[in-house]
């Protein structure tokens, strides 16, 4: 790997994050629409049914070429689509340059798109998929016992932590509120966030989230169809950012405070 241009890698690292956004908007078609994931065959359009050919997946170059509009429906394509691939490639050239050609740049990208779609599913639906959530904690588990970091007693402490204090809030919500406060989604959330950032991420992880969802809650108050103070806010995409965060800065942050 020594022998790679950076040049190189930063290209591949681009066309690997587009791929990867490609794939995740396609999971939150078809997730949204509830056809089956592993279905075989070519994408279709969500509104005519058309089968999509391949000028019309490239991921992000499509959509402009295309207008944001499907070429046989002229149906206007959602912007949440273009707006994913972009995240995935902003989120694969962080890394590359936070994890050089390591192994956890892989790592870090596969499950920071998974968080990248869990979070627009979230936005739209406030559910979260266990395919995400579970699936992304089994794997972000497994890849604490390979990777340095946070390694495997720090990620499963981080794991049952995380899970284990967002399960005692929303249990505690229930019942001081009897209403659910707290999804049980975010809470297997929590065990895919925890292992990835280890017990000693979780607490600028959890501070990340809760500081970026007070402006966002805002944001949705602040929305026609907002209901003030009763306004839902989905928690779950804001944790993923708090999570995200941290696995780029975190580390520099927590040695900067250290410091003071």
């Amino acid at each position: 790997m020594e022998y790679v241009p950076l040049w190189a890698f930063y290209l591949g690292a681009a066309v690997l994050g587009l791929e990867l956004g490609g794939l995740a908007t396609i999971f939150v078609q078809r997730w949204m629409a509830e056809s089956p994931i592993l279905r075989p065959g070519r994408s279709r359009c969500p509104v005519c049914g058309e089968k999509l050919g391949w000028r019309d997946t490239i991921p992000l170059l499509s959509y402009f070429l295309l207008r944001g509009r499907c070429r046989h429906c002229d149906t206007a394509i959602g912007l949440q689509y273009p707006l994913v691939e972009v995240a995935c490639l902003a989120w694969s050239l962080a890394l590359a340059h936070v994890d050089g050609m390591t192994l956890a740049w892989g790592v870090h990208l596969v499950l920071g798109c998974m968080l990248i779609a869990g979070s627009i599913i979230d936005f739209e639906t406030f559910l979260l998929p266990n395919r995400i959530t579970l699936g992304g904690a089994a794997l972000a588990l497994a890849a604490c016992f390979v990777l340095d970091k946070p390694g495997w007693q720090n990620g499963v402490l981080g794991a049952v932590a995380g899970g284990g204090f967002f399960w005692v809030l929303q249990q505690g919500y229930r019942l001081w509120r009897k209403d659910e406060g707290l999804g049980t989604g975010d809470v297997k959330l929590m065990l895919m966030i925890g292992a990835m950032t280890g017990l000693t991420g979780l607490p600028l992880t959890v501070l990340a989230a809760a500081v970026t969802s007070a402006v966002g809650s805002v944001i949705f108050m602040l929305r026609p169809e907002g209901r003030g103070l009763k306004t839902r806010i989905p928690f779950g995409p804001f944790l993923s950012l708090g999570c995200m965060l941290y696995i780029l800065y975190g580390e520099p942050v927590m040695r900067w405070w250290v410091a003071r």
